[in-house]
């Protein structure tokens, strides 16, 4: 049975080891990601490692980490079985301590993420000129998560938004650009879009007068930005 529940344990820690080694790195994104992909990473990410801790704390999983904790406190087992499940052990403490905090940066960062949301969206559905307007709150709601932030408030983190954030500024602008006609007219549907520039130097489609003020918003907004 010991043989049998040390090969469980040690199964077990390799996997949860596995899922905690995921890094920013390892995330494959695409390079025009918004910020939404952010959010939900991390949501993804808490929900993951809930469901490890939660089983961390099953009744099978404390049964078998007990029955190896009273093995290897037991002086009549042999010497070297017991030294191996008191390592074994000890670094099932060591990962639980590293599920939990990574559980807990998880929820930090969808609770401080989340409050982004009403301003992001505009990136997404909006005009050049709406996310102008809510660029002061999409702003300050970010310098808020920088200041008191437990885990988001690194460099890497907030360069890492603030690319997303940016690229998307920069999607919306090309959609607004390319379809412009077809919103103002409210004709243009949802979907993937091919974002090519050739079209624009079609006069009949693309008029100089009507096209130029659209060309204005985009760089109004890169100045506010």
């Amino acid at each position: 049975m010991l043989n049998d529940f040390e090969r469980i344990f040690n199964d077990w820690s390799e996997k949860i080891e596995a899922a905690l080694e995921e890094t920013e790195s390892e995330r494959k994104e695409d390079k025009e990601a918004g910020p939404r992909i952010e959010i939900e990473y991390w949501r993804q990410r808490m929900r993951k490692l809930t469901g490890i801790s939660e089983q961390l704390r099953s009744k099978n999983c404390r049964t078998v980490y007990d029955v190896l904790t009273q093995a290897s406190s037991n002086q009549a087992d042999g010497g070297g079985k017991r030294d191996k499940i008191y390592l074994a052990t000890s670094k099932w403490r060591t990962i639980e301590l590293r599920v939990t905090e990574a559980l807990n940066e998880a929820k930090d960062n969808v609770k401080y993420l989340s409050t982004l949301e009403k301003f992001i969206e505009p990136l997404y559905e909006g005009t050049p000129d709406s996310i102008k307007d809510t660029l002061p709150a999409l702003m300050n709601s970010i310098k808020m998560i920088h200041t008191i932030a437990r885990y988001y408030n690194t460099n890497d983190r907030m360069t890492g938004l603030f690319i997303k954030i940016t690229q998307q500024m920069i999607n919306n602008c090309k959609y607004n650009i390319l379809y412009f006609r077809r919103i103002r007219e409210g004709t243009e549907k949802t979907g993937k879009r091919i974002m090519s520039d050739e079209v624009l130097w079609s006069h009949e489609e693309y008029p100089p007068d009507e096209l130029i003020p659209v060309l204005k918003t985009c760089l109004e907004l890169n100045q506010a930005y």
